[in-house]
């Protein structure tokens, strides 16, 4: 099955998945062959994407997902530990990784799905870095970016956190809370790997400001030099909001993972005086879109299916449960506690 924009959409394909109307009515059913006249009534209804049961060419590498994600991780943690030895960064290895995970970016629901499947793959310093750069290739494609532009930005999030192999493991790796002498340490991360990076000659200026900036906020309350404003370059601030997302989504020594819709929302806020609201926004406007049909479980405990996404309130989706309907943005006791996959 398919995830396919309207206007790449032709006559003739079997519809994959029930299409919902805005008040949860069924409009069409799953199996339905697409008509000009289905078409029409796509657009008059402002459905930009549908579902198809054909598969269609893709432009991506044979290699599955799984197996270019391992070979990352097996990358990611050579040049960290190398990194730690004082070895020298071998820059083409990490651009032929970034160039593999780049023809993995094309159907940015499948992405989501694969990217919650290799969750808990391996340790969450290596698994982020492959999360971090997937998210940034994507975040570049949706705002439309040259090709060297998107692989910079890939490239910046595979080495954003490089810096982690230089903080002491029990900083690191604590569960519980930090102390303020432990915050500092574990700060310095950005500053040890921006001065690794610009070591490299093969390293760019933007990707080593990444590693150094990604934790600055715009009203000055981020680190490590609590800079204000949102000029801390391209790089910088699209790393920094694939870094919360995944963050948030991910499974920490210290922290349970929370729903893509909880890390929207969190994206959201801090589009407000924190987060370049030129990248957070775009990322709210389109992330949970890629959850219809996705089964979800409900703060109340029940399991339901997304039907509808409201673009104007993304993260309180219409779910049907049975044959019931909870529309979130009007019964806000309710949130989506997790993706069932």
């Amino acid at each position: 099955m398919l995830r396919i924009n309207i206007g790449s959409l032709k006559p003739g394909v079997k519809l994959g998945k029930d299409i919902f109307t805005s008040n949860a009515q069924l409009l069409l059913p799953a199996g339905t062959v697409i008509s000009n006249e289905h078409l029409q009534s796509f657009k008059s209804r402002n459905i930009t994407e549908v579902f198809i049961m054909e598969a269609s060419p893709k432009l991506k590498s044979e290699k599955k997902f799984d197996d270019v994600y391992s070979d990352s991780l097996t990358v990611v943690k050579s040049f960290m530990l190398e990194a730690k030895l004082g070895k020298p960064l071998e820059m083409d290895e990490i651009s032929d990784t970034t160039n593999l995970l780049l023809e993995q970016v094309f159907d940015a629901g499948d992405l989501f799905r694969q990217m919650r499947l290799m969750k808990d793959k391996d340790d969450y310093l290596f698994t982020h870095s492959v999360n971090v750069a997937l998210l940034c290739i994507l975040i570049g494609r949706w705002l439309n970016y040259d090709k060297e532009t998107i692989k910079e930005l890939g490239e910046a999030g595979l080495v954003h956190d490089i810096g982690k192999v230089f903080i002491p493991d029990h900083v690191l790796n604590k569960p519980g809370k930090l102390t303020n002498d432990e915050y500092e340490e574990m700060k310095k991360h950005t500053v040890m790997g921006y001065n690794l990076l610009i070591q490299s000659e093969a390293v760019s200026n933007n990707i080593a400001t990444a590693a150094l900036m990604h934790h600055e906020r715009a009203d000055g309350s981020g680190y490590p030099m609590g800079k204000k404003g949102y000029d801390i370059g391209l790089c910088s601030s699209v790393v920094a909001v694939a870094d919360v997302y995944d963050a948030v989504t991910s499974t920490r020594v210290y922290s349970t993972k929370r729903s893509p819709y909880i890390a929207a929302e969190i994206l959201w806020e801090e589009s407000f005086g924190k987060l370049d609201p030129r990248i957070s926004k775009v990322f709210y406007d389109k992330v949970t879109n890629f959850y219809v049909g996705n089964e979800v479980l409900l703060s109340n405990n029940e399991r339901g299916l997304v039907i509808y996404v409201d673009p104007t309130q993304p993260t309180r989706p219409v779910v049907k449960v049975g044959e019931k309907f909870y529309d979130l943005n009007k019964d806000r006791s309710l949130t989506v506690m997790e993706i069932i996959d």
